[in-house]
């Protein structure tokens, strides 16, 4: 469940020297898929999309949202995400999640630290929300999120689970949120399952919660459909997938970037990993079939997401990859002179497929641009 928050949330880390060897040449598809982007798109670290009461929100320090219709069933492209006002202001949206009834946010607060020069996390707080406007503040047990450090790596994140409806409803039945926390000072970390205002401890530090059938990693990285799941581990490019949670005998070596992110299509897995966005083939059982594969002809996926993609989002699973609206939101790991990508490449991208390309994804305002 870890995930260190330094590594998430500054952008004063040095960054290691990104390897030049990956699944595909991003040099010859940037030739080949050159696309401009577009002003207008949501800038920011992105690190959250997740659907609630059919609609499809994301967090780059704001909540923004948009409706859920398929742009091919009339929903538009870009321009269509409006900021969502909430009731609190004491910090910097960083997380996401969704389950069957709500949707959660968790907030952090800063303090100046002179003597380093950067503002490092003090204090945390989840709200909760029926219906997307009105917040309210969620208690954890056993978890001290008013007096926090640099050594707490936190995240909210969820299981992933909907199914999409012509016209833009999305059920989010079987769907489950949590909240981990991990204090690297202690080496002690929890999990929590969110329901509401209230969070139920379930798991304190060990990888599996097998009572509830789901998997926990030092990364949020995992997803399910149906009855199968995935998930990604901390430090390395394997992915695993099985019915069974707690077995580990299904995996493959992508050697493409730690996972970071999954979403599962009809017969492809989406994956957002530390150098850039890439698919899977998986067979109609939803076993994975091989390697990283390339993407539709045309599609420039693999030029404009090169970054780390923290997060990815499928609007209808049950469609084949490229056939369906899909979302990412690629961050910048690391100082930006160090970076391989600029800030014009950091903040949430679309892919729709009547166009069959990604660009920038963002609000109707010209003079934010799209922010």
């Amino acid at each position: 469940m870890k995930k260190t928050l330094a590594a998430i949330l500054t952008t004063t880390a040095i960054l290691a020297t990104i390897m030049f060897a990956s699944c595909h040449d991003p040099i010859f598809e940037s030739i080949s898929n050159e696309v401009e982007l577009e002003t207008n798109g949501l800038r920011g670290d992105i690190r959250s999309i997740v659907p609630f009461n059919n609609y499809i929100y994301c967090c780059n320090n704001m909540i923004y949202r948009k409706p859920a219709l398929a742009s091919y069933e009339g929903g538009g492209q870009n321009k269509q995400w409006r900021e969502v006002s909430t009731s609190f202001t004491d910090g910097t949206i960083t997380f996401l999640a969704s389950d069957s009834s709500y949707i959660y946010a968790l907030s952090i607060e800063w303090e100046a630290d002179e003597s380093e020069g950067k503002n490092l996390p003090s204090k945390a707080t989840i709200y909760a929300s029926s219906d997307g406007n009105t917040w309210n503040k969620v208690t954890v047990p056993d978890a001290n999120l008013n007096s926090i450090d640099e050594d707490y790596d936190l995240v909210l994140f969820d299981n992933q689970e909907q199914s999409y409806s012509s016209g833009g409803t999305i059920s989010t039945s079987g769907r489950i949120a949590y909240f981990g926390f991990y204090d690297d000072s202690i080496n002690t970390g929890r999990t929590f399952r969110l329901s509401g205002t209230s969070a139920t401890l379930i798991d304190a530090g060990t990888k599996y919660c097998k009572a509830a059938g789901d998997k926990f990693s030092t990364h949020s990285a995992f997803a399910r459909k149906g009855s199968m799941y995935y998930w990604g581990k901390s430090g390395d490019d394997e992915i695993y997938w099985g019915t069974n949670p707690a077995d580990d005998s299904n995996s493959i070596d992508l050697d493409c970037g730690i996972i970071l992110s999954i979403s599962v299509t009809a017969d492809h897995l989406l994956l957002g990993t530390a150098r850039g966005i890439q698919r899977v083939p998986i067979d109609a059982s939803g076993n994975i079939t091989g390697n990283t594969k390339d993407f539709k002809s045309g599609n420039n996926a693999l030029s404009i997401l090169t970054g780390r993609v923290m997060s990815t989002y499928v609007l209808d699973s049950s469609k084949p990859e490229s056939e369906t609206d899909e979302y990412a939101g690629q961050v910048i790991y690391g100082s930006i002179t160090s970076s391989s990508i600029s800030f014009d490449e950091v903040g949430l991208f679309a892919y729709y497929p009547e166009r069959n390309t990604w660009n920038r994804d963002g609000t109707d305002s010209s003079s934010s641009d799209g922010n």
